[in-house]
């Protein structure tokens, strides 16, 4: 019988974080299946009266099995350059004998409604089998070819979070407790505790387990909306007429693709679990409605229809099942689901991978409230600010390359405004923001700064358009949800100062500035005058890019 706690080793528990390093450590694993499937499997293939047909049932209502016979089924039309396009035809594929001998070698599990992360285990499970049903209800209705690769597409799409609730409760808690307790964003939430997004990382397993192409199109980030999508998909749906007939079209294409309702079924399932009355799910069923062509109250009644449906064919006794929470009352969730108890943690076995801490790179300590002066007011070199504004407003090819306009600018802020720390992070290629200029952090890790601007957060908003951030100790606080911890690690908490820079109405560079760790940056004559020089760069910017 398998357990939800690894076998003790004499190592210490490895700490993972990175894509390859999770990659490396999943790829070999297995998932049990239920205890309950395995006997009713072996049950119905000693019976001489049973035939393929009769297993589909029981296979479709565990999601793990489904997940083992599509890696089976998919291995052998693998050399055939075919796919598989069902649990049905998984089994077809495999015939008795294969099955069975595949049933006598899959770990089973029993439910232990005591552990915390087995029952989560268990309801990541859940949560796959409601979308996979909300996903062939809305083929079934539209009337679309293939709905069971469909179906099973959407069940497959999460089994990368079945994995992590399995063999590393200790990140997942990690990330709930962000999502939860502090507000960040799913995706920055992903890539502070695992080091890369659970998509990604599912992508990568599927294309190891080589696992059929519509769940790869799926998992792909490069299939998934931008946020400009998703507006025009909920502004498509609300009936906006400001839409124009470019965009309509363009956002009709996007869905029609195969992937998109294995996503969207997919973001119903994962956004219900936080509430079915959240401006989230809110959102969703708008997109839903439109995407089936019918009201919002008739695709309401149908969602939790098949949401009930999913729940009666795939019961998990002492377990919460979506189905469940659509008799909650709206109201603030007080607790944060997912969290292991210290025992529970203290009880995980030396396999199970560590959180990796969040690097300290401050190369001093940090200094307390009482250490933290206020910076004077007033410039250093008030003429030299004023000259560096002068350059600037007159900049032309003549005077001024890009490169020593920023050169420039990062003077006047530092020679003229008197700031002591600053950098330029400039947009790399791969959309990566990456440190190319410091001055006043001596031996600083801000040397080798970089973040993936593909992952929400403060930093993609800036470079989606033109932004001021005034990081006050308030500020701070209010947009910590937004900020990094690798960039947390770097700013102090006197205050910085950002700006982003745009040429050709693209993302260049964002502009950082501090006082250092021992002056704050409260007084708004900094803010104002940082602002003031930066704008004047962006205009010199367009100046340059229109001579």
């Amino acid at each position: 019988m398998h357990s939800m706690t690894p076998p003790q080793a004499a190592s210490p528990a490895p700490t993972l974080y990175g894509l390859d390093a999770w990659l490396n450590f999943l790829v070999d694993k297995t998932l049990p299946i239920r205890a309950s499937t395995r006997q009713r499997l072996l049950k119905l293939l000693q019976n001489p009266n049973s035939n393929l047909l009769s297993l589909i049932p029981v296979a479709q209502q565990d999601p793990v099995l489904c997940l083992h016979l599509t890696r089976a089924a998919q291995a052998l039309h693998q050399s055939k350059d075919s796919q598989v396009s069902g649990v049905s035809h998984a089994i077809q594929t495999l015939g008795f004998e294969r099955i069975q001998a595949l049933i006598k070698e899959m770990p089973v599990l029993k439910i232990n409604i005591h552990q915390v992360a087995h029952k989560m285990f268990y309801r990541a499970t859940a949560d796959s089998h409601h979308a996979s049903t909300q996903a062939w209800s809305w083929a079934e209705q539209k009337k679309m070819n293939g709905a069971e690769e469909l179906r099973l597409a959407a069940l497959l799409y999460g089994f990368v979070h079945w994995m992590v609730w399995f063999y590393a409760p200790r990140h997942k808690h990690a990330y709930q407790e962000r999502v939860y307790q502090q507000k960040q964003d799913v995706a920055l939430a992903e890539h502070e505790v695992f080091g890369c997004t659970l998509q990604a990382l599912g992508l990568e397993l599927a294309k190891a387990w080589q696992l059929p192409e519509l769940i790869q199109q799926a998992l792909d980030h490069d299939t998934s909306p931008s946020a400009r999508m998703l507006q025009l998909l909920h502004l498509k749906a609300l009936g906006d007429p400001r839409l124009t007939e470019a965009k309509l079209r363009e956002v009709s294409h996007f869905a029609q693709t195969r992937a998109f309702p294995v996503k969207l079924a997919n973001w119903l399932a994962l956004t219900a679990t936080r509430g079915w009355q959240s401006p989230k799910a809110q959102r969703l069923f708008d997109i839903i409605s439109d995407y089936l062509n019918q009201s919002k109250d008739q695709t309401l009644a149908q969602l939790h229809q098949h949401c009930a449906l999913s729940s009666r064919l795939y019961p998990l006794p002492g377990v919460l099942t979506p189905a469940a929470e659509l008799l909650f009352i709206p109201a603030k969730m007080e607790f944060t689901p997912g969290l292991l108890s210290a025992a529970e943690i203290a009880k995980l076995g030396p396999d199970v991978p560590e959180v990796q801490p969040v690097a300290h790179l401050q190369t001093e300590p940090a200094p307390t409230p009482s250490q933290i002066a206020t910076a004077n007011k007033g410039f250093r070199d008030e003429d030299f600010y004023q000259r560096t504004l002068l350059n600037l407003q007159k900049a032309s090819r003549q005077t001024l390359t890009s490169a020593s306009l920023m050169r420039e600018l990062l003077k006047g802020l530092h020679q003229g405004l008197g700031l002591k720390r600053l950098a330029l992070l400039q947009i790399q290629p791969g959309r990566k923001l990456k440190t190319v200029f410091q001055q006043g952090f001596d031996q600083h890790p801000m040397d080798n700064f970089s973040l993936d601007l593909e992952i929400p957060s403060l930093f993609k908003r800036m470079v989606e358009k033109p932004s001021f951030v005034w990081l006050t100790s308030e500020q701070r606080e209010k947009l910590a949800p937004l900020l990094p911890a690798s960039f947390l690690a770097l700013e102090p908490p006197s205050g910085a100062l950002l700006l982003s820079l745009f040429t050709k109405n693209m993302p260049l560079a964002i502009v950082y500035a501090d006082m250092g760790a021992d002056l704050c940056l409260e007084d708004p004559f900094f803010a104002e005058h940082f602002r003031s020089l930066c704008s004047q760069a962006s205009q010199a910017l367009k100046t340059l890019n229109q001579d």
